[in-house]
């Protein structure tokens, strides 16, 4: 929330630093005057519940200096990343039918987008800064540890996925120039590279920079793979010694649609970082447009993955695409390159979810004091980086990661809780019917994409554990 702002329109055109001026006493109860001096001093903001609790949250200071430009990079720094090597796989489960559910759930993901922000202006007076804060206003505690938890096991799954691609990438790099790294090494490398700007760097704001440098390099590999993937489909006189047959293609596969649908969310599902890329602009009212402009050049890069992938490789597509892909210097630098810009996206995640962590323990310098909230925040972000690299360690399956995370949070993030939140907070007497309706089906579908796409998730997970052992 803007420092210094003295207004607030209940539609967010503006925001107020003190969100809560009106507060009751049952707010005194919880900030004493001395202790509401230093948070407007240190420029943070108390969120007080409204049943008067003495559970008292506060906000990260936001200081709204971002263009719409940054937030674009920052969106689609988080979705154009590792992942998209998955997507070719993606359409091969789905069919060419797959192609279409990119660009629905593009539209999809701006829509619920624009909701949650819209849930975040319900009350009059505040703007609730936070996917968890949003949650805990439409349902209470539960709702709030339900969302704070559900944020950090999404952004930290993919992460995780980021830490396996990254590791097996340069173990397969260095054996190409006849030199050997174990796997694990490489991804503790990764892993404590990524810990330095995410430890150092509090908020997205103070990574905009890393994150217009990670879509280029993104963007460059994404050319490169698909440029590569149509030079090198299988013909008769060409092709790989792992292909005896041409691959064949097929329309739709129904069956393979929820999976699909819980894989295409994963790189959608913005919905937990929203609050703090809305926060940090300087027209707030532009997130909208500034969202359907990024979910559209988000969509395009998936396209410009998916299709070509599929196209030269079918049904012997695999996952990651680099496994279809021959041993040419390009292909390799383009690996390296997309490395780099995990290691540059990987913040932006990571900040994500350790803000809502952050928020939720009351690590800020207004509550402790600056000097202890660096160092527990330090130890915090140092934890969450040792978990990730041991899950990732411990189930080094890039694929099959993607797809359960999908299935566990985003399905989850993406479908359910902007709207679920959206339709209590301004209750469902007030929205218009067509909309209650859109709601619930969107609602629907997530429930089927997480219960089917969990089982299959778990199933080629399974597989590909067993594969390994033999």
């Amino acid at each position: 929330m803007a420092r210094g702002a003295s207004t607030l329109r209940l539609h967010g055109d503006s925001t107020s630093d003190n969100a809560n001026t009106d507060s009751s006493a049952n707010s005194a109860a919880s900030l004493t005057k001395t202790h509401s001096k230093e948070l407007t001093a240190s420029g943070e903001a108390a969120s007080v519940s409204e049943d008067g609790g003495n559970d008292v949250y506060l906000e990260h200071a936001v200081k709204r200096t971002g263009s719409w430009v940054g937030a674009v990079f920052n969106v689609m720094c988080i979705g154009v990343g590792t992942g998209v090597m998955n997507l070719p796989s993606v359409v091969k489960r789905s069919g060419w039918f797959g192609i279409f559910l990119f660009v629905l759930m593009a539209v999809i993901g701006w829509y619920v987008g624009v909701l949650f922000r819209r849930a975040m202006y319900a009350r009059p007076g505040r703007r609730i800064s936070s996917f968890a804060l949003v949650t805990r206003e439409a349902f209470g505690a539960p709702g709030y540890w339900f969302a704070t938890a559900i944020t950090y096991v999404y952004c930290c799954g993919t992460v995780v996925s980021w830490i396996i691609v990254s590791g097996t990438q340069i173990t397969r790099l260095l054996g190409f120039a006849g030199a050997h790294l174990d796997k694990k090494i490489s991804m503790t490398i990764i892993a404590v590279v990524m810990w330095i700007p995410f430890t150092l760097l509090k908020t997205l704001k103070e990574i905009t920079i890393s994150s217009v440098f990670g879509v280029l390099t993104a963007m460059f590999s994404v050319v490169v793979f698909a440029v590569t993937t149509i030079r090198h489909k299988y013909t008769d006189t060409y092709h790989s010694p792992d292909f005896d047959s041409a691959p064949s293609h097929k329309f739709i596969i129904g069956e393979g649609i929820p999976s699909a649908l819980a894989s295409i969310s994963f790189m959608y599902a913005g919905a937990v970082a929203f609050p703090h890329l809305e926060g940090n602009m300087r027209k707030p009212h532009q997130f909208g447009w500034m969202l359907l402009l990024s979910n559209a050049l988000v969509c395009g890069a998936y396209l410009l993955s998916a299709v070509p992938g599929y196209y030269a490789f079918g049904d012997q597509t695999v996952s990651p695409i680099l496994g279809n892909l021959p041993n040419l210097p390009i292909v390799n630098a383009a690996t390296i390159i997309i490395i780099i810009h995990v290691i540059f996206a990987a913040p932006v995640m990571l900040v994500s979810a350790n803000l809502e962590l952050e928020l939720a323990f009351g690590v800020m310098p207004g509550i402790i004091g600056k000097r202890r909230e660096f160092v527990l925040r330090v130890i915090m972000r140092t934890v969450t980086m040792g978990i990730l690299l041991a899950i990732s360690i411990a189930i080094p399956y890039f694929g099959e990661v993607i797809d359960l995370m999908s299935a566990i949070s985003t399905t989850v993030v993406f479908f359910m809780v902007p709207v679920f939140c959206y339709v209590k907070l301004f209750g469902w007497r007030t929205i218009p019917k067509y909309e209650l309706l859109l709601c619930a089906l969107l609602a629907a579908v997530g429930g089927v994409a997480c219960v089917w796409g969990f089982i299959d998730a778990v199933k080629a997970l399974k597989k590909a554990v067993e594969n390994d052992h033999r």
